[in-house]
């Protein structure tokens, strides 16, 4: 298999804003630029690619890195006698060792979680990239690379064994967070789809039955909105009732909701592949939003999804952040079976710069910084409750007494992500991406 191509810079974060906040941009199906720019604000998008990736971002640059240290003997050696120069030589220009790692760049790129890194002598940076970007990266572009931020297990067994095939000894994989899917509707839904059994009430939590919905889909004559009694002011009657997804093609959300209805089929149907592919082709007939986050703005603008398949924290922040929106008038619909995209810390060795970075992401100050600006579930749910419950959101989330643990529902199990070369005939069979 061939190399990745020469990496490209990401676009600058004052670009991204720029984007985001303009929805006819995002609201393109073929602007892939505006979709790649979402990414980098969301969580865990494991994107699946038929051929080896794009990164966007350069690797540090050694020849630059040598020019500038030469710099920096020459000048140390000017002046050493006049100011200890011989101290000032033995650092880098920066005073911060250089790590380079791979994973979701919105969560470094956070001026908190930078400043953790810098107080503990550490510059990271990282190219943006799916799960399946990472399982590419091997030989000299591994060399590069001092760690990654993987997405499911499946990533990091292939990550791991690319390192030591690199002659590398990998860290144990930590988990630093964990991103579960829902389904947020609008909660004048809740009745309509619970009069089709497809919402029960647990414990406080909404969970949605992804198996009873998928026979609906597969069986159900004319289901419409409409049909169902749903509200005008929240769907548009005509409408198929359908559970919309960030593109297969292009989203990492897409990609886990793939991975959900391939699971529930094979757990209601134990049906051959031939007819696994007919069925979920079926689902999958109409063009969706290129992110979840691009799908969260099309959620909010209009009526045209009623039920959208976000990331948590992606639907938590936009309810958040975005003003004008009152979230009680919103709920999370958790899925059984349930499907969660763990994040997890791998570095190229258990010593040094990469081993502090898992260290730091997994320390109390990062974990408290990323439940409170991302709202991303870590080792300590209380910081998670706490974050929710100070803006107010417990009651998208739980119904009841407003102190109750927010811990995820149980479900009657969890989807997996199938193995990646798996993944990406399934896809391209299913969705058919060009």
């Amino acid at each position: 298999m061939t190399s990745p191509p020469a990496p490209r810079k990401a676009a600058a974060r004052g670009e991204r804003a720029t984007a985001i906040g303009d929805n006819t941009g995002i609201a393109q199906q073929g602007d892939h630029a505006a979709a790649g720019q979402v990414r980098a604000e969301t969580v865990g998008e494991i994107h699946i690619h038929s051929g080896p990736p794009s990164p966007r971002k350069k690797a540090p640059d050694e020849g630059r890195r040598r020019l500038l240290f030469m710099a920096a003997v020459g000048g140390a050696c000017l002046a050493s006698g006049a100011v200890g120069g011989g101290l000032w030589f033995q650092r880098s220009l920066t005073g911060l060792t250089p790590v380079f790692g791979g994973g979701w760049e919105g969560l470094f790129a956070s001026e908190e979680i930078g400043d953790v890194f810098r107080r503990r002598g550490l510059d990271v940076d990282v190219n943006n990239l799916s799960g399946i970007d990472m399982t590419y990266i091997r030989g000299k572009d591994l060399d590069r690379y001092d760690f990654f931020l993987c997405p499911a297990d499946t990533i990091v067994a292939a990550v791991k064994n690319n390192f030591r095939m690199s002659g590398q000894s990998p860290s144990n994989p930590r988990l630093v967070f964990q991103a579960p899917m829902v389904v947020l509707v609008h909660r004048d839904l809740l009745e309509c789809l619970a009069s089709q059994s497809l919402v029960r009430l647990e414990n406080g939590f909404s969970m949605f039955d992804v198996r009873h919905y998928l026979r609906l889909r597969l069986t159900a004559a004319n289901w419409t909105w409409g049909r169902i009694g749903a509200p005008e002011a929240v769907t548009q009657g005509d409408s198929q009732i359908e559970v919309v997804s960030g593109a297969p093609c292009s989203a990492g959300g897409g990609d886990l909701y793939l991975s959900l209805l391939i699971h529930a089929h094979r757990k209601s149907y134990h049906a051959d592949r031939p007819r696994l592919i007919s069925d979920l082709q079926r689902l999958f007939q109409n063009s969706w939003p290129p992110s979840s986050f691009g799908l969260l703005q099309e959620f909010f603008s209009s009526h045209q999804y009623p039920m959208a398949f976000v990331y948590e924290h992606d639907a938590l922040k936009y309810l958040a952040d975005q003003q004008g929106i009152a979230a009680d008038d919103y709920r999370l619909l958790y899925p059984d079976p349930g499907v969660i995209s763990k994040h997890m810390f791998v570095g190229r060795d258990d010593k040094g710069g990469s081993e502090l970075v898992g260290d730091l992401l997994t320390s109390r100050d990062v974990q408290r910084i990323m439940a409170r600006r991302f709202f991303l579930r870590g080792a300590d749910a209380g910081l998670f409750e706490q974050a929710v419950v100070a803006h107010g959101m417990t009651g998208c989330i739980r119904q009841g007494d407003a102190h109750g643990s927010l811990a995820l529902p149980n479900t009657s199990d969890i989807a997996p992500f199938p193995r990646p070369d798996l993944m990406i005939q399934l896809r391209n069979e299913i969705v058919a991406c060009a």
